[in-house]
């Protein structure tokens, strides 16, 4: 069993380790920073931790 994060798991508190994507349709997507952006998709915001990508993709989300 690994214990390894997947790349759209939150990363160590406080690293910037995602992006959050859009394409031309205005659709946003988390993204993590190592991978190349796509093409037909551009940086919206980051790199920043996952929870503030996290709070750009879901503004009104309630926290647990």
């Amino acid at each position: 069993m690994s214990t390894r994060n997947g790349p759209f798991d939150p990363g160590p508190e406080g690293v910037a380790t995602h992006l959050v994507l859009e394409n031309d349709e205005g659709l946003l997507s988390l993204w993590p920073v190592w991978r190349e952006v796509p093409p037909g998709w551009s940086v919206r915001f980051g790199p920043a931790p996952h929870e503030a990508c996290a709070d750009v993709l879901e503004p009104d989300r309630e926290r647990v």
